[in-house]
Order: structure tokens, then C-alpha cells, then sequence
């Protein structure tokens, strides 16, 4: 939120400083304060409705722009130019879809190019109009974008991060149960037939008194070791013998009416037990929050496959992110099982879990979700890049090929000139098809007339390039012509 803040006060200031201008197009205070309101509601709502900010955002700019076009252009377009890049940027950094914002971007394009061939400024304006949506619009979109996948990126990692801890704490807890159970099953069983071995030669009737006494020093002594070995067997097994509820219990806490079916007899590991527990009890959880009142079902087979399902929910269900089923789905496959949550036909929902017999290893869905994720980040670069360079090369090649093309068909040549008489019909007249511009700035028409601007030659580069013939007419006549000389160097 702060860095919205900071970027809207950086982008008010061209706004504000358009305001206070001596040139002519210079915005009203009016203006300025509705500009600005307009740009704080769009970095509020981009997150959630970021095609309504870009939308906002483009408006506004074509709005300044076409407006003064003909009175100072360079002012339409650098006023809201760091808003509505601004804009753009956040507007594909949180639009998860980006076909509205993919439109909207379309829509305005569209929008700009009609209205300035129809009523403003003609083919330069709708240049200007495509050139500043490509690179204000377009640009900092792509660039979203790419950020967006980053960040999607940047999130697997820590999650793989996550699974992997979890792994090695699966890791370390197998290995200290295997530890405890070999103790168990070798020093304890040596201990115990120590210790039977030295009680049977302390009732050795042929001993002496002193000997007895040394053979129950050593009873008492391996008889401790027994018990400390129990102690650092309790230890190592402390997660093993942590009790874990049973599914029965899990629904007996739940507090619904579930149908229990559970034909499973046999002892299960205590990490797959865990697992049982945890998938259970959140399917129920989800049950409470999502379908209260649904009628539900579990059932755990022999061989632990664990399914929950739950009919139709009576009353609208409550909206949820979703982490849960994820986490559920990732706490199944670090145990090596198989995970599924999916509604039903009937209108409710089922979670399966299908777990082994033992924890094994496997491939986590991050593992999967980590490929999906940087494939799409290499193909947001890609498209990034590619949008990028089609706008820079449309603007580099397109705005000298179109002062090009507008300086040749314009050209009205000295000799026409010459022959322009006054009083002459324009039909009589070889006229070029397109004018030059329509309403030079600076540059006044006779009463009454209506004036046409062509070029005096092709080249748009040189230092001639502003000089301009003026035929100026009053009912379809010449009533006067001049050359404007407007050197610019």
C-alpha cells in the first residue's frame, strides 16, 4: 500500500505541473484534481478489478490527450503518461486472466484511433494515439506480467523449501523409530538375558556370601542400564508413541452425523496414521465450513483407502482459498500416496486418499507445479520481450515511415503554386489529395476562408521540413495563397 502511495505522488507531479504551465493546452485546476482522484481509485481497485483500473487509467489518458491535441499535444500526452504506465504495470501484475485486461487495452486502442481520425487531428493523431498506448499501455502490461510469473516462481520455491524440511523431519523421525526399534529388539533383549543370567547366579546355592553380593551389584547394575536404554528409547520414539487419534475419534470430535465405515484391523505406521488423521480431519472441517448440515460419509478400506464425501450443501457454501486441499495434497504425496478432491455428480464433494503401508519416497506436486511454473515464466519472458520489441520497432519504423508518407502525398510543388491564381475554382486546380496539416499553430486564416496547408517538398528531415503552402478559399475559390516559411534550423 505504501508503494502505491509513494508511486501516486510521483506520478501527480507532471499532472500538477501541467497545471501550472504557461502553454496553452495547460490543464485547469478542475482538471487536475479530477485526474488525480481518478488515478488514486485506480491503484486502489487494480488489485482486485485490474482491468477496471487500466481502464480508468487509459480513459483518462486519452481524454487529456485528445483534447489539447490541437493546442499543445506534447501536454496531453506527458501529463498522465507516468499514471497510466503506472497503472498498466500493477494492472498485469494482478490480473491472474489477462484477457479482460488483454480487451480493455483493444478496446481503448480502438477507441483512441476512431475518434482521432473522425474529430481530432486525423492519421497523426491516431500515430500519437496508437504510439503512447503501445508504450504506456502495452509495455508496462507485458512487464506486469513477467512479474507476476516471477512472483509465482518466487512462491514454489519457498513451498518446495517447506517440503523439503518436511521431508527430512519424515527423514529423521523414520530413522530414529528404526534406531529404537533395533535397540529394542538387540541391546534390550541382551540386557534382559544379562540380567536373568546374573539374578540365576545369585541363588547359586555354592557362592559365597560375597559373591552373592557382587552378582546382585551387577543385577541391579545391568537392570538400570534396561531402564536407561527405556529412557532413550522413549526419546527416539517420542513421535511414534505420541497418541494419534484414530479415525473414530477424529469423527467423534467433529461433532457431525457421519457414516463410519472403517475395515481396517491391522496396527498402521504413525506417520501414515498421522496422515489418516490430518486428511481426515480437515475434509471435516471443510464439511463444517462449506456444507453444514450435508449428509457425509468415510470409510478407510484395508488396504488405507481413505475417502470423504458429503452430499449437496443445504445453504450457500462459504468461499475458500483452496490451501487447505492443497496442503492435504502435498502432506499425502510426502508419505508417497495418492491424492484427489473433486465434487460430485450429486452436487456435493469427495476427498480420496489412497496411502501406503509405509512412508516411501515420491514426487511431490510442487516438484510438478515448480516445472509448470518456470516454463510459463520462460514463455511471460519471451512474450515480454517480443511485445516490447514489436512496439519499439512499430514506433521506430512506423513514425519515420509515416512522416515520410505524409510528406510525399502532401507535396503541393512550387510550379502548382505558381499556377494557383486567385479568384480560381478548386476544381480547376492540381491539388494533391491530402494536406500536409490542418491547423498549424501560430499560423492565421483571411476572414471567412478555409484554409489547406501542403508541403512544399518530400523530404520530412531537413531543415525546410515545417514550410507550408497556404491555399486559402471562400465559396470553393482561392481568395489567397501564401508560403509559410518555419524553419527550424
Amino acid at each position: 500500500m505504501w508503494l502505491r502511495l509513494v508511486l501516486w505522488v510521483c506520478a501527480a507531479v507532471p499532472v500538477v505541473a501541467a497545471s501550472v504551465t504557461s502553454r496553452a493546452g495547460r490543464l485547469a485546476e478542475w482538471e487536475v484534481l479530477l485526474y488525480l482522484v481518478v488515478f488514486a481509485v485506480a491503484l486502489v481497485v487494480v488489485r482486485r478489478r485490474p482491468a477496471v483500473a487500466l481502464g480508468l487509467a487509459l480513459s483518462s489518458w486519452l481524454v487529456c490527450y485528445l483534447v489539447r491535441v490541437e493546442l499543445d499535444s506534447a501536454t496531453g500526452v506527458m501529463a498522465l503518461a507516468p499514471a497510466l504506465a503506472v497503472t498498466s504495470f500493477f494492472a498485469g501484475r494482478y490480473a491472474r486472466d489477462p484477457r479482460a485486461s488483454a480487451i480493455t487495452l483493444t478496446v481503448a486502442e480502438i477507441a483512441g484511433v476512431v475518434v482521432a481520425l473522425t474529430e481530432r487531428g486525423g492519421s497523426d493523431t491516431a500515430l500519437a494515439v496508437t504510439s503512447g498506448i503501445g508504450v504506456l499501455g502495452v509495455v508496462p502490461w507485458a512487464f506486469g506480467r513477467f512479474r507476476l510469473r516471477y512472483a509465482d516462481l518466487q512462491e514454489v520455491g519457498w513451498e518446495h523449501a517447506a517440503l523439503l524440511e518436511r521431508d527430512a523431519d519424515n527423514a529423521r523421525d523414520a530413522e530414529r523409530a528404526r534406531l529404537a526399534g533395533e535397540m529394542h529388539d538387540l541391546v534390550g533383549h541382551e540386557l534382559a538375558r544379562a540380567a536373568l543370567l546374573v539374578g540365576a547366579l545369585e541363588l547359586e546355592p555354592t557362592l559365597s556370601r560375597q559373591q552373592r553380593e557382587a552378582a546382585k551389584t551387577a543385577r541391579a547394575s545391568v537392570t538400570a542400564a534396561a531402564e536407561r536404554l527405556a529412557d532413550v528409547m522413549q526419546v527416539l520414539r517420542a513421535d511414534e508413541d505420541e497418541p494419534v487419534a484414530t479415525v473414530e475419534e477424529v469423527v467423534a470430535r467433529s461433532g457431525l452425523r457421519v457414516e463410519l465405515t472403517n475395515h481396517r484391523t491391522e496396527p498402521v505406521d504413525g506417520i501414515i496414521a498421522r496422515t489418516v488423521h490430518r486428511v481426515t480431519a480437515e475434509a471435516l472441517t471443510n464439511v463444517i465450513k462449506h456444507a453444514p448440515g450435508a449428509p457425509v460419509t468415510v470409510t478407510l478400506t484395508a488396504n488405507l483407502d481413505l475417502r470423504i464425501a458429503n452430499g449437496p450443501a443445504p445453504k450457500t457454501p462459504a468461499v475458500g482459498s483452496g490451501k487447505g486441499l492443497v496442503g492435504l495434497a502435498e502432506r499425502v504425496a510426502l508419505v508417497g500416496g495418492w491424492f484427489e478432491a473433486a465434487p460430485t455428480d450429486d452436487g456435493g464433494f469427495e476427498v480420496r486418499a489412497k496411502l501406503p503401508e509405509r512412508p516411501r519416497a515420491r514426487t511431490t506436486p510442487t516438484h510438478m507445479r515448480r516445472e509448470r511454473t518456470e516454463e510459463e515464466i520462460r514463455k511471460t519472458a519471451r512474450r515480454t520481450m517480443l511485445i516490447t520489441t514489436a512496439v519499439c520497432a512499430g514506433i521506430v519504423i512506423g513514425v519515420p515511415g509515416y512522416m515520410v508518407f505524409d510528406a510525399v502525398t502532401s507535396v503541393l510543388t512550387l510550379q502548382q503554386f505558381e499556377r494557383a491564381q486567385p479568384g480560381q475554382h478548386e476544381d480547376d486546380m492540381d491539388l494533391p489529395l491530402r494536406t500536409r496539416v490542418d491547423n498549424p499553430l501560430g499560423v492565421t486564416a483571411p476572414p471567412s476562408a478555409e484554409c489547406r496547408y501542403y508541403s512544399t517538398h518530400a523530404n520530412p528531415f531537413d531543415g525546410a521540413r515545417h514550410d507550408l503552402h497556404q491555399l486559402c478559399f471562400r465559396d470553393d475559390r482561392l481568395v489567397s495563397k501564401q508560403w509559410l516559411a518555419r524553419r527550424s534550423g
